[in-house]
């Protein structure tokens, strides 16, 4: 079974194939990756950052390390592109990302992390309070927009690119969490996850390793 993974950022994402790679090989899943920004000059990256407040932002990580904002609108394009050169490799694609992408079209099954997300939630209780981890304040309206049906919600930006172990023990120092922590980001690590799951006392949900699980279950 081979599996495409698709980043909004580029290929390969090593960060995140650590921790999702070892739960895909023991289901025997090989995996193949396409970057919406592979090939691209810094100059033709920052055109596709959002032009105002009002853009859909996204929040990714760059082979150097540094992180960059994108406009969602601006980038969907470069995700079918991506789609359309793995989807004759592959059985199933998974995006490596927990935006909303409807537009999005395979003839594999696509599997996407946002969906995987907020289903989970509903299905544990249809009024469970949540605390809401972002890479950044810029997204908290659409953040907000997206879990609109939450009660209790809290939003705390922090990102999993640049903030370090004692960052996330200072922003959450105090915070009083809601019954489940969701880490609404797939650059969030599984080391990150036991640290917030260690301060916050909550059970938390780790979009990259449930996007792997479901994977793993429909590739058996």
């Amino acid at each position: 079974m081979k599996v495409g993974l698709i980043t909004i950022g580029q290929s390969p994402r090593t960060d995140i194939t650590k921790d999702i790679g070892p739960i895909l090989q023991r289901a025997g899943i090989d995996y193949i990756e396409c970057g919406a920004l592979d090939n691209l000059s810094r100059v033709e990256i920052d055109s596709l950052g959002p032009e105002s407040d009002k853009d859909y932002i996204l929040v990714t990580k760059l082979l150097d390390g540094t992180e960059v904002k994108l406009s969602r609108s601006k980038i969907v394009e470069r995700m079918q592109e991506c789609i359309s050169k793995l989807e004759n490799q592959v059985e199933i694609i998974g995006i490596l990302c927990t935006g909303e992408f409807p537009e999005l079209k395979s003839k594999r099954l696509l599997i996407e992390p946002s969906i995987l997300l907020t289903k989970v939630v509903e299905a544990l209780s249809p009024d469970i309070s949540v605390t809401i981890l972002i890479p950044s304040a810029d997204q908290e309206r659409e953040l907000r927009e997206k879990w609109k049906d939450r009660g209790g919600m809290i939003v705390i930006p922090i990102s999993p690119y640049t903030s370090t172990p004692s960052d996330f023990r200072i922003r959450l120092k105090g915070v009083t969490a809601g019954q489940l922590v969701v880490m609404d980001c797939i650059g969030y690590t599984l080391e990150m996850k036991r640290l917030v799951k260690n301060i916050l006392k909550r059970p938390v949900i780790l979009p990259r390793t449930l996007l792997a699980s479901v994977i793993s279950e429909v590739a058996e």
